[in-house]
């Protein structure tokens, strides 16, 4: 006899449901329809093994707070008009609830250990599936149940492994000039602060900041082991990059009912201010809005986006 091997994790089962679910918000999902979209149903070996996991699958939504209605049902879920769909306002926070410094070192946790780019993979695979069928819009995004908090480069796996073993890395880093060198330190921390990952880490005596946007090399670890650093020490340099941070401001004009406007808070005010580590990265990141954006400060920003601009413009003349 030969028994179907489900390879599918059960969290991310449910996570590929979840997604699928609430791709289709308004006309809901046939089972059916769920059945040929989460890969982990397809693997059992009798509609009977299916049904059954999919009961399971709604009790664990229904636990963790996902409540899921059916709709179109003539009285009997297990019709075949049953359609499932998750209830408006599933996931709305309760009333008079507010995020704290706490909360925030939660979903940052959180947004790690979901970093997993299986989950991603068979949650757009399910969406492929829905938009073959017609049942979910070609432009509908995962974003809602995608945490932005979310390391999305090939240091990051290596780096935490190194603090977790206490080891030395070694990786080629290129500074905001454009020139790069190999640097050879001991990783002591990963944070997420104004929109990009950095890295504290102890090279020979000092403790620096590394921005993992400008690591351009894979991180090899050492065999050996890195020097023990006090909490004091990592919470000084901490409070160090908070100063420093602090310190950096630019000015911007955004350009109301655009992306940029949205991306910067849709501000009722035509000007916004924001904080920055690294004035080239910002840069970069301000050229992909064109002349949505003006720079009113400071003055050296505004020069780089200009610069930059006027390369583009030169390169596709």
């Amino acid at each position: 006899m030969t028994v179907a091997v489900n390879k599918q994790k059960p969290a991310e089962r449910l996570f590929t449901l979840t997604c699928c679910l609430m791709a289709a918000p308004v006309i809901g999902l046939s089972k059916n329809d769920i059945f040929a979209s989460v890969a982990a149903y397809g693997d059992q070996a009798s509609d009977t093994a299916r049904n059954k996991m999919f009961e399971r699958d709604k009790s664990s939504l229904r636990e963790m707070g996902v409540q899921l209605e059916v709709i179109d049902s003539n009285s009997f879920e297990d019709t075949d008009t049953s359609r499932y769909r998750i209830s408006k306002g599933s996931f709305d926070w309760p009333a008079g609830f507010q995020l704290t410094g706490e909360h925030m070192k939660l979903l940052e946790l959180a947004a790690k250990a979901w970093n997993n780019q299986l989950l991603a993979k068979s949650a757009q695979s399910g969406l492929i599936r829905l938009r073959s069928l017609g049942l979910v819009e070609a432009s509908r995004e995962l974003s809602i149940v995608t945490p932005r908090l979310l390391a999305r480069h090939a240091s990051f796996a290596p780096l935490a492994d190194a603090i977790a073993t206490g080891k030395l890395v070694v990786f080629n880093y290129r500074k905001p000039d454009g020139d790069s060198s190999v640097r050879e330190l001991m990783p002591l921390k990963l944070r997420f602060a104004e929109g990009q990952w950095v890295l504290l880490a102890k090279q020979a005596d000092q403790i620096k900041n590394f921005l993992l946007r400008r690591i351009i090399s894979t991180v090899e670890i050492s065999e050996l082991d890195g020097k023990v650093v006090s909490d004091a020490e990592i919470a000084q340099a901490e409070a160090d990059l908070a100063t420093f941070i602090d310190t950096n401001e630019a000015r911007l004009s955004v350009t109301q009912g655009t992306e940029a406007w949205w991306y910067f808070g849709a501000s009722p005010e035509p000007e916004v201010s924001i904080h920055f580590m690294d004035e080239a990265l910002l840069a970069e990141d301000l050229l992909e809005f064109g002349a949505d954006i003006k720079v009113l400060a400071p003055e050296s920003l505004g020069l780089r986006v200009s610069s930059g601009l006027t390369k583009v413009l030169e390169s596709h003349a």
